[in-house]
C-alpha cells in the first residue's frame, strides 16, 4: 500500500515500514522488521514507529501560510460579486429605514383621526396604500410599530375618557 512519503506493508505477523521512492516495495526489497505486538498503546509504540504528534518544518509552515493566503484571495475573488450584493442590500435597507414624512404624515393624520380604535379596516388599508405609495405590508408594519410604541397614550386617551364618563 503506498502512501505520499511513507510506504507501509502490512503482513502477518510482522509491520514492514520503508520510505517512499514512488514505486511500490517488491518481495525481493530490504525489510524493517519490528519486534512489538501491533496492540501496544504505549507511547514507544507511536514514538518507534514514526507516528507520534508531527510539527511542521519551517519550510511547511511556509507553505501552508502561502497556500492559506492564496486560498482567501481566490475565496475572495470567487465570492467577490455576493459579497458586494449583501453589502448593497445592508446599505439600502439602512437607508430606507425611514419612511419619508409625507407618507408619514398622511398615516399619523389617520392615526389621530382613529385614535380610539387604531386599526384600519383592509379598506382603509386599501386608501392608505394609495395615497402613499407604500406596500399593504409596509402599512400594517407601521400601524403595528405605532401601536407598539405609543401603547401608553392609547392606553392613557382611553383611561381618560372613562374617568370623563364616570364624572
Amino acid at each position: 500500500m503506498e502512501k505520499s512519503g511513507i510506504l507501509i506493508t502490512l503482513s502477518q505477523p510482522r509491520i514492514t515500514l520503508g520510505e517512499s521512492t514512488g514505486a511500490t516495495m517488491s518481495d525481493d526489497e530490504d525489510e524493517l522488521q519490528m519486534d512489538f505486538p501491533l496492540n501496544n498503546s504505549g507511547v514507544e509504540a507511536n514514538d518507534l514507529m514514526g507516528f507520534g504528534p508531527h510539527l511542521p518544518t519551517e519550510s511547511e509552515r511556509t507553505l501552508m501560510e502561502r497556500v492559506r493566503k492564496e486560498l482567501k484571495i481566490e475565496l475572495k475573488q470567487g465570492y467577490k460579486s455576493k459579497i458586494e450584493d449583501v453589502r448593497e442590500e445592508i446599505l439600502r435597507k439602512r437607508r430606507a429605514r425611514k419612511l419619508p414624512g409625507e407618507t408619514t404624515s398622511v398615516l399619523k393624520n389617520w392615526r389621530q383621526q382613529h385614535s380610539k380604535w387604531p386599526y384600519p379596516t383592509e379598506d382603509n388599508k386599501a386608501k392608505l396604500v394609495e395615497d402613499t405609495g407604500l406596500q399593504l405590508k409596509q402599512i400594517n408594519n407601521w400601524f403595528i410599530n405605532q401601536r407598539k410604541r405609543n401603547w401608553h397614550t392609547n392606553y392613557q386617551s382611553a383611561t381618560s375618557l372613562k374617568s370623563k364618563r364616570k364624572r
